[in-house]
């Protein structure tokens, strides 16, 4: 293969990577969770070096509307490919903002991403994603347990 054909796989294979990471975002956003379970059914997903326990996966918040009414916000994308095109991380900041109508609009959560992905059958998968390096702000609109999804963050605000 040339290089140009090289770089333009490369390309393209981060731009796959980069549409499943907004997918993430899009999915929990809109309360759509069996998306949420298809992107990770082959895949670990760890907050703060814990697995979730069962529990959590029914600890968000959904209201009237169906959604969470959150907006998953992640910047600062690094994308890197193995040389054989078949494996994959990226890294990226995360920032989840909420508001309902009795909760003023504000920044609940920021952390990293640190993604890891799988090209299987020419398609690119999560393997891994690991939260780290959060800061918590309420998130008691957002989780009925806030601690069983984010280690760190607290249940009760003052």
């Amino acid at each position: 293969m040339t290089k140009l054909a090289n770089s333009r796989e490369l390309l393209l294979d981060e731009e796959e990577i980069r549409k499943l990471m907004n997918e993430y975002c899009y999915a929990i956003d809109s309360g759509d969770f069996a998306t949420f379970a298809k992107l990770f059914q082959n895949a670990e997903w760890i907050a703060e070096g814990k697995k979730p326990n069962k529990e959590s996966a029914n600890n968000i918040v959904i209201y009237e509307d169906g959604t969470p009414k959150t907006k998953h916000s992640i910047t600062n994308i690094s994308i890197n490919v193995d040389e054989e095109g078949k494996k994959a991380t990226a890294h990226s900041y995360v920032t989840v903002y909420q508001g309902t109508s009795d909760f003023p609009l504000q920044v609940i959560f920021s952390g990293d991403y640190f993604d890891e992905f799988k090209k299987i059958n020419e398609t690119w998968r999560f393997s891994k994603r690991e939260i780290c390096n959060s800061i918590t702000g309420d998130m008691t609109a957002h989780l009925k347990i806030p601690s069983l999804t984010i280690p760190s963050a607290k249940d009760k605000m003052k």
